[in-house]
């Protein structure tokens, strides 16, 4: 069960620090002004993902392949959609792209995209400069020997999804998988196969495919919940 978020979104107007969540400014202390609340912010956040990643049709959004939509086209959309957000603004959707601790959306010149987890088929163009030597991919133990031999290849999503630290990508699947094992890629042979990952997000790569000839497996990959909460604290 997704877990609501507790705080509200606000904007430190008094010193100018931009956008934040929480009840005060992480700079100054200050208590800001309220731009959304956490149940609206909650709402807001759970339309965008299905809007942009998944049904852009059910709220007859014009998307290009790229995954792009008109940003007022969007707001519009969602006031129509739940009257409780009727007061939506661009400032409200600029503030929660900001603020998205994943770098989840991209807002651009009067356009708004998801950069990840689409279920829809696309053709993103994200930035393939600048990507570690190393990503990693979190899996079980019976899953990652098919991998090693088979490859990674998309499932419920459009394209694999990899994640920047061992960490990051231990997070992400000890919530489906009890002792996640980590798999290594490597970039530069990925890249030198023909098979370029893009930069998605904060912590997140994309990639059609990534070949068995890119993958292994580090001799201690295998984690349980207490080692990851350990490597946390380092």
């Amino acid at each position: 069960m997704r877990r609501q978020p507790d705080e509200p979104l606000k904007e430190c107007t008094k010193n100018h620090h931009g956008y934040y969540c929480g009840e005060k400014c992480q700079y100054c202390s200050e208590e800001g002004e309220l731009v959304l609340s956490p149940r609206n912010l909650d709402q807001f956040g759970r339309m965008m993902a299905g809007m942009l990643r998944h049904i852009p049709d059910r709220f007859e959004l014009d998307m290009d392949q790229q995954g792009w939509v008109d940003a007022e086209e969007f707001i519009t959309s969602v006031k129509f959609k739940r009257q409780n957000l009727g007061s939506l603004t661009m400032t409200h959707l600029q503030a929660v792209v900001e603020t998205d601790p994943k770098g989840r959306y991209q807002l651009e010149g009067g356009r708004l995209r998801a950069t990840y987890a689409h279920s829809i088929e696309l053709d993103l163009d994200l930035p393939t400069e600048g990507v570690p030597e190393h990503l990693y991919f979190a899996c079980s133990q019976e899953d990652s020997e098919e991998y090693l031999e088979q490859g990674l290849y998309p499932l419920d999503r459009q394209m694999v999804h990899l994640s920047g630290t061992r960490l990051n990508a231990l997070e992400a699947g000890r919530h489906i998988i009890c002792k996640p094992v980590v798999l290594l890629v490597d970039v530069r042979a990925a890249e030198e196969a023909g098979k370029p990952i893009m930069k998605a997000g904060t912590t997140v790569y994309v990639t059609n495919e990534v070949l068995a000839s890119c993958l292994r497996k580090p001799p201690d990959s295998a984690q349980t919940g207490r080692d990851l909460r350990l490597e946390a604290t380092r």
